[in-house]
């Protein structure tokens, strides 16, 4: 999962682009509550879970019906 903790805080990462927020977050589940506010989406790919910020979701949107 993208959200992680560096320095005591947590980060929300991108897993498709490895783009950061500029928040961070003393609770693991604001990070997510914050997520979800700004339409990133969880979605699994092999198996694995991972976060997909808004710019990323529309380029896989674009790119499925090219």
């Amino acid at each position: 999962m993208s959200i992680e903790k560096e320095d005591g805080m947590y980060r929300l990462y991108c897993d498709i682009c490895g783009e950061k927020t500029s928040e961070s977050f003393f609770d693991f589940y604001d990070a997510v509550q914050h997520k979800k506010q700004e339409g990133w989406r969880s979605q699994k790919n092999q198996g694995e879970w991972e976060d997909v910020c808004p710019d990323c979701q529309e380029a896989e949107l674009k790119a499925d019906f090219e």
